[in-house]
């Protein structure tokens, strides 16, 4: 997971996305700016793992263990890997930036309430969503592919998160050198 996380994280700099026009917090400045962007490197995380708790505990949740190595891994504005986007994960605010992107887009009702947590946006027209009230053996949850405009509509993409962005990945870059 973490190679994967690097992997997508290290393309996104070498290419030049890595900028972003709101506030970035100073440790993740790389100091380079272009109009009214600043560019930002993505820096090991701080997170720890009594505050992933408080946070699982405000949301009402329980994380699968690949989230949870995720959040304790790297700090970044944008993670994107195939059509998947984390919500952002910045070194400072980044517990109220994840719970207002859970609580912020959608009523309650539609999401949590019936078992599934979004973590990621999906191209520009949905989320990825944790189903969880399946977990496997290893606490981990299937993924489900969740569009507004079709609410009851869940469609299950991956058994895992390691999995469906590996899948991205691939998509993404295959035939690529």
């Amino acid at each position: 997971m973490k190679n994967l996380i690097d992997n997508a994280l290290d393309y996104w700099e070498a290419s030049k996305l890595n900028c972003h026009p709101g506030d970035v917090p100073s440790d993740m400045l790389t100091g380079e700016t272009e109009d009214d962007w600043s560019f930002w490197n993505a820096i090991e995380s701080k997170v720890t793992t009594d505050e992933i708790h408080d946070l699982e505990k405000h949301l009402g949740v329980t994380f699968p263990p690949s989230y949870k190595e995720l959040l304790q891994h790297r700090h970044f504005i944008e993670l994107q890997i195939g059509e998947v986007s984390f919500f952002s994960h910045p070194s400072s605010g980044w517990r109220a930036s994840i719970t207002d992107a859970v609580f912020g887009g959608y009523p309650r009702a539609l999401l949590i309430d019936k078992g599934y947590m979004p973590f990621a946006n999906y191209s520009d027209w949905g989320l990825w969503c944790f189903g969880l009230n399946e977990p496997n053996q290893d606490g981990e949850f299937p993924i489900y592919q969740w569009d507004h405009e079709c609410a009851e509509d869940f469609v299950r993409v991956a058994n895992d998160l390691q999995t469906g962005l590996q899948e991205q990945w691939d998509n993404r870059h295959s035939g690529e050198e």
